[in-house]
């Protein structure tokens, strides 16, 4: 939130000086008048010749008319292009997420035949355990959003014709089928060779054996196994998916490049009339500035040397087209020194978490070296990223990032920061070792309800004066890295 408001501070200051200069400008303005009024009161000098002014406004005013009307067109036409494209990218993107989510539909029915065919037919090792470990792919399979039932559930919602529903309907029966059939040839194989009572292996929900199966020797249950999965029908109706998986993709992909030409054209002509509407803007403006070279470009010689230096413009300088342009100019000068200051602050700023980054933390630390109060600096590291990112993808990782953040910084306040990937810091000034612990019970009761496992280490000193920051993270770094192996271990002992 600090970062938030820190972004958003300098515009209003701008808006507050851009009101200020307007009103000085129309000031300015009546103040010129008035003096214009006062000189042509005033008798001539016959040795002296006024200068003939021309109003730019008299000569402009058709043509700004004519450009306006013409700058509306082009707008139209480019708030029309930006909308087919628009629309155009939609469909596309659409179209890949429905071929996706099919493709997935059927990379799951086919991952959860392969690795129950795996142990089915190869129940044991050679070493004799059961071969268990191709379940573990199997579960995952089961378990995940891909399965059939929940694609179809998706394409409910989406654009897709009838006909693409009803195939995918089919699809998805035959793939019920097969896991049927799956789970029946598991459970008739797991009463040879026992699954360990583990997750997610305990959670395959394996059907209950007939009297009939349960009275067969454990010979006749494995040969049994193996016939259901290698039965014919079961066989077809994996065909069955394949098929017409393939066609649902292919009838997505057909619609989608119907629609693209479709759109493609209607773009290709809003295009040919944007062009023609702007050559004659360019043919108008060509006319103009022959026109109006004389009494505007000239001392617009004088600003080309200014500009160069960064100096704001004299807005008294030249014809009212010259100053507003000035005005223009020392307006844009101002913007871009308030954007320079919003883009420091992005800089400094971690763009997936919102938390500050590594460059923050390297400059904040360098401020805290003359410091004497006390001080307690926290490192902490997100366990099993890896292995989300390797099982759930990328997206279920940098949730768990943005997880592990929202309770690093709940529990330690505003001076919390992340270095990239799962490596975080804080500090905490002006605390005594009883505060900090009540952050560390906060943050651990965090830690457990967001579901996140993070491992830290901190340091602490009552006067900073006495140690370096240096020498504080590297303790933190050190207590951190045991608590993180301590983890893993009680993890793979598991």
């Amino acid at each position: 939130m600090t970062n938030t408001t820190t972004i958003y501070k300098p515009h209003g200051t701008i808006a507050q000086k851009l009101v200020q200069m307007m009103q000085d400008f129309e000031n300015s303005n009546r103040i010129k008048q008035q003096q214009v009024g006062e000189k042509e009161a005033a008798p001539v000098n016959k040795a002296q010749k006024p200068k003939h002014k021309i109003s730019a406004n008299k000569a402009i005013i058709p043509v700004i008319i004519i450009l306006a009307i013409l700058h509306i067109i082009i707008i139209f036409l480019i708030m029309s292009i930006n909308r087919y494209t628009g629309a155009l990218s939609q469909a596309q993107r659409s179209a890949g997420i429905y071929s996706n989510d099919a493709s997935s539909f059927m990379g799951n029915t086919m991952q959860l035949s392969e690795t129950a065919s795996s142990y089915i037919l190869m129940p044991q090792t050679e070493n004799g355990e059961v071969n268990y470990a191709p379940l573990f792919t199997y579960a995952a399979a089961f378990f995940s959003n891909h399965r059939g039932e929940q694609v179809l559930q998706n394409f409910k919602t989406y654009d897709v014709s009838d006909p693409v529903k009803g195939l995918l309907a089919e699809a998805n029966t035959s793939s019920d089928y097969m896991i049927e059939t799956q789970l029946h040839s598991l459970a008739l194989m797991s009463s040879v060779y026992p699954i360990p009572d583990i997750e997610p292996l305990n959670q395959i929900p394996l059907p209950a054996l007939t009297a009939e199966e349960s009275s067969m020797t454990d010979e006749q249950r494995e040969n049994l196994s193996r016939a259901l999965f290698l039965d014919r029908e079961y066989t077809n109706n994996r065909g069955q998916v394949n098929a017409k998986v393939g066609q649902v993709i292919g009838m997505i992909q057909g619609a989608a490049q119907a629609k693209a030409g479709e759109m493609s054209a209607v773009i290709s002509r809003l295009r040919s009339v944007m062009w023609i509407t702007t050559a004659t803007i360019i043919v108008i403006l060509v006319i103009t500035f022959v026109m109006l070279y004389r009494w505007i470009l000239n001392p617009l010689g004088k600003f080309t040397k200014q500009i160069p230096t960064g100096e704001p413009l004299d807005e008294q300088e030249g014809f009212k087209e010259v100053t507003v342009l000035a005005e223009a100019y020392n307006d844009v000068l101002k913007r871009r020194n308030a954007l320079d200051a919003i883009l420091r602050s992005a800089a400094e700023t971690d763009a997936l978490t919102n938390l500050q980054n590594r460059y923050s933390f390297e400059r904040y630390i360098l401020e805290l070296e003359d410091r004497k109060s006390p001080m307690a600096v926290l490192l902490f590291d997100v366990n099993y990223l890896k292995q989300t990112n390797d099982t759930l993808g990328h997206l279920a990782g940098d949730r768990l990032i943005c997880t592990a953040a929202n309770c690093i910084s709940d529990s330690f306040g505003e001076k919390c920061y992340r270095f990239g990937g799962d490596e975080f810091a804080a500090i905490v000034e002006d605390c005594t070792p009883q505060s900090l612990q009540k952050m560390i019970d906060k943050f651990q009761v965090y830690e457990k309800m967001s579901n996140v496992s993070i491992s830290y280490g901190y340091a602490y000193t009552p006067d900073l004066s006495k140690t370096t920051i240096k020498k504080l993270i590297d303790e933190a770094d050190r207590n951190m890295y045991t608590q993180k192996r301590e983890t893993h271990r009680k993890h793979d002992s598991r």
